[in-house]
């Protein structure tokens, strides 16, 4: 299919990719805004809004939402590996991303059945549950849900917990985890992650269920995350 053809929004997401592979738009540069564009290409905007949600998808532009929002240009996309037993905060620091947590919640409650079931614990048992937004290089790419059995963990919640979960588990308890299971899934963004991530509906999100274990098998976190899809890539690491 030659440049010329096809659907609209594409056209306009091909011409500006040329763009930014020609530097034009070097990382973190704002692309001009969708009115602008719309009148550069003489389309609708709805065609412009097109464009930038495939350009979203395929990791080349986050967007932002507010006053000071818009379509920016991605530079490269960081790697969280899942086959590290360290969080993915850890993993993009030593790499040299700087990387910030920012505590959303942080609450104690009753364990619903399905948080008791993961935990092994009984449903209704206090739990210490933490909601953590992790941005790397100023762009928001997860967003963390992780639950703790509260009579493991006790005065969890007056810690710092900007910082590594994992290495406080370490420090404080000494109930530093040895290993986890994940699963990952496609979906959607709810209103809350949608205000958070600052993405719309359009674009897939991987959520990641997780249990993490001390050595001897006691299961002392269970998580679910919620990892943009355009703004991170995950490599996993099997050896034989």
């Amino acid at each position: 299919m030659s440049p010329s053809s096809g659907p609209a929004y594409s056209r306009i997401a091909t011409a500006i990719t040329a763009r930014i592979d020609a530097k034009q738009f070097a990382p973190g540069d704002r692309l001009p805004a969708e009115r602008e564009l719309a009148q550069e290409f003489g389309v609708a905007r709805m065609t412009v809004r097109q464009a930038l949600d495939q350009l979203q998808m395929d990791g080349l532009i986050g967007r932002k939402r507010g006053r000071t929002g818009g379509s920016f240009v991605l530079g490269s996309r960081p790697i969280l590996e899942l086959t590290r037993i360290d969080g993915f905060r850890l993993q993009l620091s030593s790499r040299g991303h700087q990387t910030d947590s920012t505590v959303l919640l942080a609450e104690e409650i009753p364990a619903s059945a399905l948080v008791a079931t993961r935990l092994q614990i009984t449903e209704g048992d206090p739990v210490a549950r933490i909601v953590r937004l992790l941005t790397v290089d100023a762009t928001p790419i997860l967003i963390e849900d992780s639950y703790f059995p509260a009579h493991s963990v006790p005065g969890m919640l007056d810690q710092d917990l900007g910082r590594s979960v994992h290495e406080l588990l370490g420090e404080q308890w000494s109930l530093a985890p040895v290993r986890k299971k994940e699963t990952i899934a496609p979906g959607v963004a709810t209103p809350f992650e949608q205000q958070h991530l600052g993405v719309g509906t359009s674009l897939p999100l991987l959520r990641i269920h997780r249990v993490a274990e001390i050595a001897g098998g006691q299961i002392i976190e269970y998580s679910e995350d919620v990892l943009r899809s355009d703004a991170a890539s995950i490599r996993v690491v099997t050896e034989f």
